[in-house]
């Protein structure tokens, strides 16, 4: 039987939300006043299931009981993970993991907004937990990842940012290479048949970076056909110099207008630059969640949220960096492989030597290089 929620509640709810949105501690950034807002409508669909006594008043609806955990069926929490109260498509199915931590997010930030204490689930490990991701992504991943990102976009606009999300996929699975390694490479870089590519190697406390050849896969090879088009095509609209000019060969380039704080004041960057870590890492957590949800339960998902993840997947396939046995390196050891290093070595025979992954061999130079 569905319940009226009393006008009254209502109305506090729209004062909560209120508040929330003037409290410094909330209004951090649009995204989080978004998610308050979010939460609200969650607690004014729900409120038709809950009981006279829980909606009696806006403390008795926030009360712990009331809301809940995803793992207790007859509370909001319990409900609302089932897909129940979904405004958008897909409007059935549970919810992703990260969409339930999304809203107990902003439960707890109401919750605090309106002076109650802290819910029990706050605590470190009572939410529930996604697949890590720091977890490297296996085959299994990269061909689920890959598939669905081969479907044309919704929307033409968003049809570039998927093709270089693809090529940035597959580039990081086909070379297993860090992330500055991949915003690193140009377009000279590529062989003529696309058949390879020569990525820098930069691990930390060298003084000299030093680059590889490394083969590139059919899948990649493929991705650079759809990307190189539109590449050129964004730097020949909006950079003055054109594609052919020596200071345009990124391949991986931002694709609309940023930012940037100069010193004569901030200045509107036009498309076509190179991207940066931080850009290219947005942008495919942006299509990464959103995939995951989309594929919810699915076979191979969800999959690693951060390039890292690709990368050391990609690593691990190409069988340059062990799935298992990886041990501690010790200042000792970051000396000698900086003299191997030196003296001419790849860091894939170094690391494979010492029997350990690659990021272990730059955080034993980080640390040593701390350290010095």
């Amino acid at each position: 039987m569905t319940t009226k929620v009393p006008d009254a509640l209502l109305a506090d709810l729209d004062a909560l939300r209120r508040k929330a949105v003037e409290d410094p501690a909330v209004a951090t950034s649009q995204s989080r006043i978004r998610r308050a807002s979010t939460v609200i409508g969650l607690l004014k669909a729900a409120g038709r299931d809950c009981t006279p006594a829980q909606l009696s008043s806006l403390q008795n609806l926030l009360d712990a009981d009331t809301i809940g955990h995803p793992d207790q069926p007859d509370t909001i929490l319990g409900r609302a993970v089932t897909g129940r109260y979904r405004t958008k498509r897909p409007l059935d199915g549970p919810l992703a993991v990260a969409a339930q931590r999304h809203l107990m997010d902003g439960l707890a930030d109401l919750n605090r907004v309106a002076g109650n204490p802290p819910y029990w689930w706050q605590a470190r490990g009572k939410r529930p937990w996604t697949k890590h991701t720091r977890t490297p992504i296996d085959q299994t991943g990269h061909t689920v990842l890959r598939r669905a990102l081969s479907d044309p976009a919704t929307h033409p606009r968003w049809e570039p940012f998927r093709l270089r999300t693809l090529l940035a996929v597959e580039l990081l699975w086909a070379t297993g290479v860090p992330c500055e390694g991949l915003i690193a490479i140009d377009t000279t870089d590529l062989a003529d048949d696309h058949r390879a590519v020569t990525v820098t190697i930069n691990p930390p406390g060298r003084t000299q970076p030093w680059t590889e050849r490394l083969p590139l896969t059919e899948q990649a090879r493929a991705a650079l056909q759809l990307w190189l088009p539109v590449r050129r095509a964004v730097v020949a609209e909006h950079l003055r110099a054109g594609p052919d000019a020596a200071a345009n060969q990124a391949l991986l380039i931002t694709l609309h207008p940023t930012s940037a704080d100069l010193p004569d004041g901030p200045r509107l960057i036009p498309p076509g630059m190179r991207i940066t870590r931080a850009g290219l890492e947005l942008s495919y957590s942006t299509w990464a969640r959103r995939l995951n949800a989309l594929h919810h339960g699915q076979k191979g998902w969800p999959v690693p949220t951060t390039l890292q993840g690709l990368g050391r997947g990609g690593a691990i396939a190409r069988g340059a960096e062990p799935a298992t046995g990886k041990r501690a390196l010790t200042n000792e050891d970051a000396a000698e492989i900086t003299r191997r290093l030196d003296a001419g070595d790849t860091l894939t025979a170094v690391a494979a030597s010492f029997g350990v992954s690659r990021p272990t061999v730059y955080a034993a130079l980080r640390h040593a290089a701390n350290q010095a």
